[in-house]
């Protein structure tokens, strides 16, 4: 007997029951466990309220890598639909047993908002269908499923949408997270994921389509693949007391799915061959560069003459290189340590000179969007420029609901490191784009390097802002630039004139479509610097970002010795505003 029933507040939407799910709803056999059904623009939910959250979530996919794609929302929402008894509020699932739990997506944000729009995407974000979920599966595994899944192209005349449907499977004495008001949440086991690929007319026809089932346990290993945690649907029945695929009767056995004219795999089993053979390839790199080494030493530099020739090539890198590159800037991090933990003798003196940089320190991220940012960040004025002093900067997170985008505060030095202070506002961080977070952290180490403050301020008029003659002696490009006068305390005489410059990098306002002069690249040998290599012409920033955003950063030995812990509260010295 099945116990599920639709919701009442949802019994208006019932006929999208069928555009969401292929084959009807699954049959919940487990007399002890009511699910109720709640129907959503992009998908559909079959959420058990003793358990507080999905016990299934299914959706189509049809190519939602393309199309227009809505940035992430930054709250997630209770269900206003179901009774205050069953509603676990909006906050995140923090950490059990020292693991941190994510609020992990059973239909993922990702392919509605491709697909449905907007609201359908706002949808995602109801806590109906959210389970806590290892945030080291979230970020691993079940990321690499759900990305796989996105990346499936329609083909016309030849496959049908992909169905998925995807929930939790529980211990018998499973950890428990409390949300007050004696609710408590069970952790589960491990996730399901069935997916369902018709490959010919009549597309509703179980001989007619690829299944594939996939089991995959909390602990997961980030390393590991989707394809190395196979089931059947059968297992998955089992584990979930669910039955799947039963609105109409079957028309052959299960046990036997394949056909004489049926493909050999299903679109989704190519693309995870194809991801993981791209792992593998930046994983031979680093075998081979093992099989020659003889030290430590010799794994490092083996790896950054790798890197050194992937970015040296002259083309535009392909994903599988990309992929290469950022293993190959794990690896060095992780044997910089181990060349640490060993004690393996130290280079010899003759080694090459110890020279400044710009590093950085994560105090508090988003996603690990900061952190991304701030390694490409750095690459970028690494590659113009030493300067005078390393540098440090420290970047964390707050939250208000004021138009700020970020702040920064006045930079401070210790043994001969100055250190830089930025804020960024979660309001904005979870809805912008990588690049945006970027471009403001490059603008941000612009000042820490000197625009805006010590030796600038002796280098123009500051009633006029125009460059004085020995600063123009010194850069004759500064002859054409003027500093800005408006905007008040942090953007006034601190950035280049936003109404002569606009979007340039180096102006006092965030906007799209930013750009580079080479003026403000050499304008840092006026500041101290030593500029070691010129931008040639005014050239966009996102183009220089993504130039730089795969170089592999070779110096973590060097940073090993700078104490980025280091931290002097300062007054604030700008603050980004949304326009």
């Amino acid at each position: 007997m099945d116990n599920s029933k639709i919701h009442p507040k949802s019994e208006n939407q019932v006929h999208l029951v069928d555009i969401h799910l292929w084959r009807g709803a699954p049959q919940n056999l487990d007399p002890e466990r009511e699910i109720e059904i709640l129907v959503n623009q992009g998908y559909v939910v079959g959420f058990s309220p003793s358990r507080l959250q999905p016990a299934w979530s299914a959706y189509r996919v049809a190519y939602a890598d393309q199309d227009v794609k809505y940035d992430r929302p930054i709250n997630y929402y209770n269900d206003l639909r179901l009774d205050e008894e069953f509603r676990i509020g909006k906050g995140t699932f923090g950490k059990i047993g020292g693991i941190r739990l994510n609020v992990g997506h059973m239909t993922p944000n990702e392919v509605i908002n491709r697909q449905y729009g907007r609201l359908a995407q706002m949808e995602t974000f109801f806590m109906t269908n959210m389970s806590p979920q290892y945030a080291s599966l979230n970020s691993g595994v079940w990321l690499k499923l759900e990305t796989a899944i996105r990346e499936i192209q329609d083909e016309p005349n030849q496959h049908d949408h992909l169905w998925v449907i995807a929930g939790p499977i529980f211990g018998d004495a499973p950890e428990m997270v409390y949300r007050g008001q004696n609710k408590h949440l069970p952790v589960p086991d491990a996730y399901f994921c069935i997916t369902v690929d018709p490959y010919m007319y009549p597309y509703d026809t179980l001989s007619k389509a690829h299944i594939d089932c996939f089991i995959i346990p909390q602990n997961a290993p980030g390393s590991s693949s989707p394809e190395d945690y196979p089931a059947t649907l059968e297992d998955v029945e089992e584990a979930t007391k669910l039955k799947f695929f039963d609105s109409w009767s079957r028309d052959i056995p299960l046990g036997f799915m394949a056909q004489r004219d049926a493909p050999s795999e299903s679109r989704l089993m190519k693309i995870l061959r194809r991801n993981h053979l791209k792992e593998q390839a930046a994983e031979s790199i680093l075998e081979k560069t093992r099989r020659e080494a003889k030290t430590i030493e010799d794994l490092i530099e083996g790896l950054k003459e790798e890197a050194s020739r992937i970015n040296a090539l002259d083309r535009e890198i392909t994903e599988e290189e990309t992929t290469q590159l950022k293993t190959i800037q794990h690896t060095i991090s992780w044997l910089i340590k181990a060349h640490e933990i060993s004690g393996e003798p130290e280079a010899p003196l003759d080694a090459e000179p110890v020279t400044n940089f710009i590093t950085y320190k994560i105090i508090d991220d988003m996603d690990g969007k900061l952190k991304q940012a701030a390694r490409i960040s750095c690459n970028f004025w690494n590659e113009f420029i030493e300067p005078k002093h390393s540098i440090v900067l420290r970047l964390g997170i707050f939250t208000s609901m004021s138009q700020t985008i970020a702040r920064a505060y006045m930079p401070f030095e210790k043994d001969e490191v100055r250190y830089g202070v930025v804020e960024f506002n979660t309001r904005f961080l979870g809805s912008f784009t990588n690049n945006d977070i970027t471009g403001t952290i490059t603008h941000e180490i612009g000042h820490v390097l000197g625009i805006g403050w010590e030796d600038w301020n002796s280098l123009f008029n500051k009633r006029t802002g125009i460059f004085n003659r020995k600063a123009v002696k010194v850069l004759e490009a500064l002859d054409l630039m003027e500093v800005e006068l408006d905007g008040g305390p942090g953007t006034a005489l601190a950035h280049w004139d936003e109404e002569k410059f606009d979007k340039e990098l180096m102006t006092g306002y965030k906007d799209s479509g930013e750009y580079v002069l080479p003026v403000t690249i050499d304008l840092m040998g006026v500041l101290g610097h030593k500029v070691t290599t010129s931008l040639e012409q005014k050239t966009p920033l996102n183009e220089l970002l993504e130039k730089y955003a795969n170089l592999v950063f070779s110096r973590q030995d060097q940073v090993r010795k700078i104490d980025l812990e280091y931290f002097e509260k300062t007054e604030l010295m700008e603050t980004i505003p949304h326009v």
